[in-house]
């Protein structure tokens, strides 16, 4: 089983949340991490807009062993949640066979057509996915794996059905096929001048089992809603001519053209959208235009170019999607493009579709009888306070938003708008136990469980250790710098001692904290505790042994080991936990040149640095791409309270006062490692450098 930690965004590349990505190759170790792991995210293609299918925590369905079988004399598919839909319709297409319901994308997996509910241009005709979904098998919160349909388990059937992936993790679907005898469309294009003549050829059109109309945004006045109907049908094989005859069931190919780069902003600007709406509008023909196209242009033309969301640039875009009963749609539809109009917010991909009746089963499924529109729209300064007030507008006529596309609604316009959210919530709880969550359903509070959030200071400096001569140093020093700090430590009354005569002299917030190093199986508790949690970690406690006395009865030295590097690992991980899951922080573990090269005069201590050295390297590297910076500290001798007593050499001994103003810079530079004294680094490339059979013969 794989596992991927980095920051993860889904297909709009907004929002970025940083996370671990499991690949399970069996249902068994899908089940193990079910049990181990709380709030696991299950996580389909990437391809729902938002942070529907992100987490801190993402199980994939798509390693898992693959299920692929079509009955053909019943027209029903039992297949892994896994699989695209693009591989259904490469396979099923030949055969005379087609999805009953598609999005306009086919690289959407089962299991994402299923949580999302998926509609298309013929749901006011068949409805939606969860109309032709015969069975779902899937793991509960428990591990069990159950199969659910309309009479097994129908509560959770239908609250899976639409439900973000929150009642388990789903493995097998059976769902049944629309028989066809060719792979084209018999598709018609109708120009209307305006909003009324759309709302009127939908009417006059509702029985045609494909529709969906184009709006040109940038038309305002008389002209606005300028738009383009499409209608189709499934073209029998008899209606083709020509090279379509010889091969009436040919699938989708290949893609072809991708996009190489991010695009510059410009090229979302109010001019070239206007100038391509022209064109569009232009190229639509006379409304008697009819043609036979391939299923593939017909409902997923955008899947003909890879990477086409690179178009709207590295910021991503929003996709705003929603759904307001038949008798508010013309006021709604009107007032929505004006005031998108009025802000220039554009976008090529505007798109109104009629719904129908809203099915009974579902609890959180999004279409209700009305029309739905959809926009592809650039991120940009504005664009969240615009769509702010356009969910006013929403939910003042009885619609609701999208919950497939969302990356920013409101928790209250959740509640607001969703009247089976309170059953939903119930049987979630039943069946998924809180183990499963994501980005979207803790932004929602979806499942209803919000915990109280710990307060989070991004300047607070957490101090473990802070009685240390080095830590004490580093405290003042960033007490001088204006940044809060917990110091942490076994003895209280010292550390309040030093927090109160921080916070008198350098004016900033300072508390203490009690903490033990040794006590590992606390660590857990006391990070958890801690309010607010900081955004800088310094890991500043250690032993050092005496050598001899070690070697005459080891426990001294297994417990500086202890100490020095399983203690720290232990606490530092919680801290990594934390600020990965932020996707922002520094973490800074001080070390020692000790860990370079083992020598005999300490190498029970050295052996803990090196391993901490290590720890904190791999470290560095498991947390770069969440944004979390890592600082090993390697000092040499310092005039300290650990090292009274020795006779140290001065030109490489510093005070802790250097140390502490070492680190401080090193920190603000965000450097990877820093030595202290910097001398230290080229003994230490002097000393790593020497063979082995000269080494040992130094008394070192």
């Amino acid at each position: 089983m794989r596992a991927e930690h980095g920051r993860w965004t889904n297909w709009g590349l907004f929002p970025e949340v940083p996370g671990t990505l499991w690949r399970p190759q069996s249902i068994a170790e899908a089940q193990r991490l079910t049990t181990e792991h709380q709030g696991l995210a299950p996580h389909g293609n990437g391809r729902s807009y938002g942070d529907a299918s992100l987490g801190k925590r993402m199980i994939s369905g798509l390693g898992l062993s693959e299920v692929f079988e079509l009955d053909q004399a019943h027209g029903t598919l039992r297949c892994s949640a896994g699989l695209l839909l693009d591989e259904i319709l490469l396979r099923t297409v030949p055969l005379g066979f087609f999805l009953p319901v598609t999005p306009g994308t086919r690289l959407v997996s089962v299991g994402g057509a299923i949580a999302g509910d998926i509609h298309g241009k013929n749901h006011h005709v068949d409805g939606s996915f969860s109309a032709f979904l015969e069975e779902v098998v899937l793991i509960i919160g428990d591990g069990r794996v159950v199969r659910c349909s309309r009479t097994e388990l129908p509560d959770l059937f239908w609250a899976t059905c639409g439900g973000m992936g929150l009642t388990g993790f789903m493995v097998e679907a059976t769902i049944r096929l629309k028989p066809i005898t060719s792979s084209y469309i018999r598709q018609r294009a109708i120009k209307c001048r305006h909003l009324d003549e759309l709302f009127e050829r939908f009417e006059a059109h509702k029985e045609t089992t494909y529709n969906v109309a184009w709006i040109d945004l940038m038309a305002g006045g008389h002209h606005q809603g300028r738009s383009v109907l499409l209608l189709g049908e499934h073209a029998d094989a008899s209606e083709l001519k020509g090279a379509r005859s010889r091969n009436p069931l040919r699938p989708h190919g290949k893609v072809r053209a991708k996009v190489p780069f991010f695009f510059p902003g410009f090229v979302l600007s109010p001019l070239a959208v206007k100038v391509f709406n022209f064109f569009y509008y232009l190229k639509a023909g006379t409304s008697d235009a009819g043609s036979y196209v391939h299923y593939a242009p017909y409902f997923h033309p955008l899947d003909a170019v890879g990477g086409w969301n690179k178009i709207y640039g590295r910021r991503g875009f929003v996709q705003y999607q929603f759904v307001v009963p038949l008798r508010e749609g013309r006021r709604v539809m009107g007032e929505v493009l004006e005031e998108l109009r009025t802000h220039g917010m554009v976008s090529f991909l505007a798109v109104l579709k009629r719904f129908g009746p809203e099915a009974q089963g579902p609890l959180i499924s999004f279409p209700m009888e009305g029309y739905t529109l959809a926009l592809d729209i650039p991120l940009r300064k504005g664009t969240l306070e615009v769509l702010n007030r356009l969910d006013r507008l929403v939910a003042d006529a009885g619609g609701r938003i999208y919950l497939v596309k969302d990356a920013r609604m409101s928790a209250g316009m959740l509640e607001l708008t969703y009247p089976q959210l309170g059953d939903f919530r119930r049987i979630a709880a039943i069946y998924g136990q809180g183990r499963f969550n994501t980005a979207l359903s803790e932004r929602l509070n979806l499942l209803g469980n919000a915990p109280r959030e710990m307060k989070y200071d991004p300047q607070r400096v957490l101090i473990l250790g802070a009685s240390s001569g080095i830590a004490t140093a580093l405290a003042w020093k960033f007490a001088g710098q204006g940044h809060p700090l917990t110091l942490a430590m076994r003895n209280t009354d010292a550390g309040a001692a030093l927090a109160e005569a921080i916070r008198r002299e350098a004016g900033v917030d300072c508390r203490a904290v009690h903490f033990d190093a040794e006590a590992t199986a606390e660590h857990a508790a006391f990070y958890s505790a801690l309010d607010p949690r900081p955004g800088i970690v310094v890991c500043a406690f250690g032993i050092l042994p005496d050598q001899v006395a070690a070697q005459d009865g080891p426990g001294a030295g297994l417990r500086s080991i202890a100490v020095n590097y399983t203690s720290a690992v232990s606490i530092l991980e919680e801290a990594a936990r934390d600020l990965e899951e932020r996707g922002c922080g520094t973490i800074i573990g001080i070390s020692s040149v000790a860990g370079d090269r083992g020598r005999g005069s300490n190498y029970f201590y050295g052996s803990a640095k090196a391993g901490f050295t290590a720890y904190l390297s791999g470290l560095r590297n498991r947390l770069y791409r969440s944004g979390v910076h890592v600082l090993t500290v390697k000092p040499g001798f310092v005039r300290t309270r650990m090292t009274e007593g020795l006779p140290l050499p001065a030109p490489l001994t510093a005070t802790a006062e250097q140390a502490a103003r070492l680190i401080f810079r090193a920190y603000r530079k965000k450097r990877n490692t820093a030595y202290v004294l910097g001398r230290w680094r080229w003994v230490m490339l002097i000393i790593t450098l020497l063979p082995e059979g000269v080494f040992k013969r130094l008394r070192l």
